[in-house]
């Protein structure tokens, strides 16, 4: 193969921008979710039902980044090195990843709705016992899901270039099934959980427009909602949208002369990005958490003792 093939098999524009982005990616996101790791685990513990649901999203993100040296040499060099088997890793951690963090940011906000208007109803869901229960169950779900990721993302063999690919390069018979992959875990890990999300967002800011907050602002209590409807805004919609959208001109669906190609690899680069975007969420609850766990140990305990009814909102508390 001649110098100048190769130098045609390696100068689409993915390769170094993929390069870049997942370098980034993995310099920032190592380090931010193996510190939230550490420290959810050694310094707040993992007791309460939000840490425990933080513990597992970081626990996510950090199963990401460790794959990520894969795909850098793979973009760098522009061919996959190691074989059919370990193709299969990072295609499939980079679903468990998406989605898991997809759920389990979906479950700290329903945590957080349930103890600013539902505190003492809620008490028997958020438990330590039931937060683990949860966890198990959508690691579970993950996992399934991931099996068919993994069998349909293997490593192909470019007769052009002359080379192994991974992450690309597939038939029309990989598309297929992956297209109907993609269609089942959109639904269940990102148009659900943000529906979710989004309703628990407008319950809360609707709920807060009608008291007064005494014991904190309203406007951090929003700002955990909104971050993580950010999130979502900026990772995992515009991904999914512009998947699709490519996936149906690869199975042949449609007939379309717009190209999604290169929406798709934005997107692609923005989804992962996750990994660091997540961390906010730690800071924005944590800080939140640990200003309010003395406050609302009180307020429960007074109200008890009077006999009322306290339904969290009165305090804007955690």
């Amino acid at each position: 193969m001649t110098s100048v093939t190769l130098t045609n098999c390696s100068k689409d524009f993915r390769y170094p921008l993929f390069s870049v982005t997942y370098s980034m990616v993995f310099a920032v996101g190592l380090p931010l979710n193996a510190a939230g790791l550490w420290i959810f685990i050694r310094r707040l513990g993992l007791h309460t039902v939000p840490v425990i649901y933080m513990a597992n999203l970081a626990m996510s993100d950090l199963l990401f980044t460790l794959s990520l040296p894969l795909r850098i040499i793979y973009f760098i060099t522009a061919r996959w090195h190691f074989g059919n088997t370990a193709c299969r890793i990072p295609g499939m951690l980079f679903s468990v990843s998406l989605y898991s963090s997809s759920l389990f940011i979906m479950l700290i906000s329903v945590d957080r709705l349930l103890a600013l208007v539902y505190p003492l109803r809620s008490r028997a869901l958020r438990t330590p016992t039931f937060a683990w229960l949860t966890c198990g169950l959508v690691w579970g779900i993950i996992m399934a899901l991931s099996v068919p990721v993994a069998i349909n993302h293997r490593a192909t063999w470019d007769n052009n270039c002359n080379v192994l690919r991974c992450f690309e390069h597939y038939g029309k018979e990989e598309w297929t099934m992956g297209f109907y992959i993609l269609l089942v875990v959109t639904v269940m890990g990102i148009a659900i959980p943000f529906t979710v999300i989004l309703g628990c967002t407008l319950t809360v800011i609707r709920k807060l427009r009608t008291i007064s907050c005494t014991m904190m602002n309203k406007n951090q209590v929003i700002c955990i909602f909104m971050g993580n409807l950010f999130i979502y805004s900026i990772c995992f919609i515009p991904f999914h949208v512009a998947f699709i959208l490519f996936g149906l001109q690869k199975v042949k669906w449609v007939s379309w002369t717009t190209d999604f190609f290169f929406a798709q690899t934005i997107t692609m680069c923005l989804a992962s990005t996750n990994s660091c975007l997540d961390p906010l969420i730690y800071y924005i609850t944590t800080k939140q958490i640990k200003r309010n766990n003395k406050t609302e140990a009180t307020m429960m305990t007074t109200m008890t003792y009077r006999g009322l009814s306290w339904t969290g909102l009165e305090a804007c508390s955690f």
